[in-house]
């Protein structure tokens, strides 16, 4: 079967789909959510980001977001803390937080490990200059 920009973008799609509920399974014994566990994760990668810049990168609505922040705040999970902009309030990890980001990545790095076994690193490489070069021309798009 040859495969066109509309199979490949289908099956784009599917696998991040489907990665995305292989994560949810194996996190869902932690209590946590699609969207908790996606931002805990994106926060210990990039400390200090404002809420406008984490609803950006989750592809939430602010406001979800914001409902979101405040109930991680309460768990204790996260902070706001006023950023250079003092209207702006920047997001970072607790410490319990970030206990919480080390096990998602312990559990993420699990099924990496069982999805990219027997994939070469010539083909991750290749794989991952196309998608560099759709993601470039998607952003130049916006």
């Amino acid at each position: 079967m040859a495969v066109t920009s509309e199979s490949f973008g289908l099956q784009m799609h599917l696998t991040a789909h489907d990665w995305r509920n292989a994560l949810d399974r194996r996190l869902r014994p932690l209590g946590l959510s699609r969207a908790t566990w996606m931002l805990l994760a994106i926060v210990s990668r990039s400390e200090g980001l404002s809420q406008s810049e984490l609803a950006s990168r989750l592809g939430l609505e602010g406001a979800s977001v914001v409902r979101l922040v405040d109930r991680l705040e309460k768990e204790r999970l996260i902070e706001r803390r006023t950023g250079a902009d003092r209207r702006v309030k920047t997001i970072h990890l607790r410490d319990n937080g970030a206990a919480v980001a080390a096990e998602i990545r312990k559990v993420a790095a699990g099924l990496r490990a069982e999805v990219f076994r027997g994939i070469s690193a010539r083909e991750l490489e290749a794989a991952a200059a196309v998608l560099a070069k759709l993601k470039a021309r998607l952003e130049a798009r916006q």
